[in-house]
């Protein structure tokens, strides 16, 4: 649109120099919040004045940004916008290339970044107020129930109350176990004895229980061998056993503490024998004093061999 005499008051200064004023003034504005608060009042005239070349809709947005500057939460964000409503007004009169290659582009995640430096602070701060202490409940609890499927819920139950479990691997037999191979991992019947509908899908329901840091997978066996023998014949480890040069490593499957804590706090366990397994008395006797600790107290050992 063409500037005429009607539309600026001759006695000022010609329209372009004005123009150009308002656009200088808005952007050195932009670098000190505080003094652009007041540079938007001072020269308002002047922006009014230059807009109003460009019609009404420029001048309801600025008079919108010059309406937030008394109650603004954030000076620094109301120039910037303000800025970057002028420069949208200006440029196409002007002309040239709206770049704005003058304000810095925050780094990538930087917002992020600064807001988990601020909750990791927060969490430091408190730690140091006894008032601010979690207590006996984790507040993670709720949100790990929450991941859980049921079949899932009845393992951490179950092994809450009947102790670790046996579980083997399979590998290839070498001297020493040099260079030894995985074959097959994690043979173990946790979810059958716990109770799942879905059984086979034990080892996605241990590997997220093991996600969630409520099971750990142990290269401890259970004090009992014989223990293995049943998972040894089991389908998928018995054909690799027999079909090739292997060995079978016994290990074992069991709560982590914090495991322990989540089932004690998130499960009623009372009157719940976990299968017959909650204790493990086979009844064997023993010639002389037996593997100390190996078997539990309800063991009986006669010496006699009677």
């Amino acid at each position: 649109m063409a500037m005429t005499d009607e539309t600026i008051d001759p006695s000022e200064p010609a329209g372009d120099d004005s123009l150009w004023r308002a656009a200088r003034i808005a952007r050195d504005a932009a670098g000190n919040a505080t003094v652009a608060a007041s540079l938007v009042r001072s020269v308002g005239a002047d922006l009014w004045r230059a807009l109003s070349v460009l019609g009404n809709a420029p001048l309801d947005a600025t008079e919108s940004v010059v309406q937030r500057v008394p109650g603004t939460d954030s000076a620094s964000q109301l120039m910037t916008d303000g800025v970057r409503t002028v420069k949208q007004l200006v440029v196409p009169v002007l002309g040239g290339d709206d770049d704005d290659t003058d304000q810095p582009e925050p780094a990538p995640g930087a917002s992020e970044t600064a807001e988990l430096r601020a909750s990791g602070a927060a969490l430091i701060a408190a730690s140091h107020r006894p008032d601010d202490q979690a207590g006996g409940v984790h507040r993670a609890f709720a949100r790990i129930l929450d991941e859980l499927v049921p079949d899932e819920a009845r393992i951490v139950r179950f092994l809450a109350v009947a102790g670790p479990q046996p579980s083997i691997d399979v590998r290839t037999k070498s001297l020493f176990q040099i260079g030894s191979r995985r074959l097959v991992s994690g043979v173990s019947l946790v979810a059958e004895m716990a109770g799942c509908r879905e059984g086979e899908r034990d080892r996605y329901y241990l590997a997220n229980l093991h996600r969630l840091g409520l099971v750990t997978f142990s290269a401890e066996p259970v004090d009992d061998f014989r223990r293995y023998a049943l998972l040894e014949v089991q389908e998928e480890a018995l054909h690799v056993l027999e079909t090739t040069k292997s060995i079978s490593v016994y290990r074992s499957i069991c709560l982590s503490a914090f495991g322990l804590e989540f089932a004690a706090v998130c499960f009623d366990t009372a009157g719940y024998d976990a299968g017959g397994w909650q204790t493990y008395n086979r009844g064997d006797k023993m010639i002389g004093k037996g593997p100390p600790g190996r078997y539990d107290s309800g063991t009986s050992t006669d010496s006699t061999g009677a």
